[in-house]
């Protein structure tokens, strides 16, 4: 606190997701040192925070466009700070074979508050939430056509965002199922969209990094990121 102004804001607004008893904000891990805390982009009040720290960005980094990366949102933790309670929302009966059959593995406990409601209800919707808003203080920063590529898409995310497909692999077959997955987010109403060419996980060849920049050449989101 008094040290960073985005905290120091926020703080002040109220706009972190907060635990289950709706007033504390909830406290994770993620790539900044130290601990992390996490906007409510369901909150009306976080769109204001966002649009004037994006504003403020723009004085001191003359940007064209923002990457919106982690927004699941992805914690590093399993739930906050100083673990998920045991109860029925956070552990129901029936989870989908995740990593570590846990809704809170690298994200929050379910039974967070945000704007909306419990995060078991609206954790699909946090990037989405965020795509809008950052879509329109990028068009209004720079009075120009805006460029806003979201790692957390849900329905009608295109029209305010590109997405890509994740940390993929420098194996062949992770150049073949690009084409699909590109494909596939086109049906998904999100054109702008491209795989990590020559792959994100593991070192590239020489052959595959060639083939691979032919093929992304043809991605509406072509981006080499080995």
């Amino acid at each position: 606190p008094g040290t960073y102004r985005p905290y120091d804001l926020g703080e002040e607004m109220g706009i972190w997701v907060k635990n289950s008893d709706g007033i504390t904000p909830a406290v994770g891990q993620a790539w900044p040192p130290g601990s992390s805390v996490f906007p409510d982009y369901t909150n009306p009040r976080t769109v204001e925070w966002w649009t004037q720290m994006c504003l403020e960005l723009k004085d001191v980094l003359d940007y064209d466009g923002i990457w919106i990366d982690m927004n699941e949102p992805s914690n590093f933790l399993r739930g906050q700070y100083p673990g998920c309670a045991v109860n029925d929302i956070n552990n129901p009966p029936y989870v989908p074979s995740i990593s570590d059959r846990s809704l809170a593995q690298k994200t929050l406990c379910p039974d967070s508050k945000t704007y909306l409601g419990e995060h078991y209800n609206t954790h699909s919707l946090f990037g989405w939430s965020q795509t809008a808003p950052t879509f329109n203080v990028v068009q209004q920063a720079t009075e120009k056509r805006a460029f806003v590529l979201s790692r957390s898409t849900f329905v009608g995310s295109g029209k305010h965002g590109g997405h890509w497909l994740g940390d993929n692999f420098s194996q062949w077959k992770d150049m073949h199922l690009s084409i699909i997955g590109v494909l596939e987010f086109n049906l998904f109403g999100i054109p702008y969209i491209g795989a990590d060419i020559c792959g994100f996980n593991y070192n590239t060849t020489y052959e595959l990094c060639l083939r691979w920049m032919q093929l992304g050449s043809f991605y509406p989101f072509s981006r080499n990121h080995n």
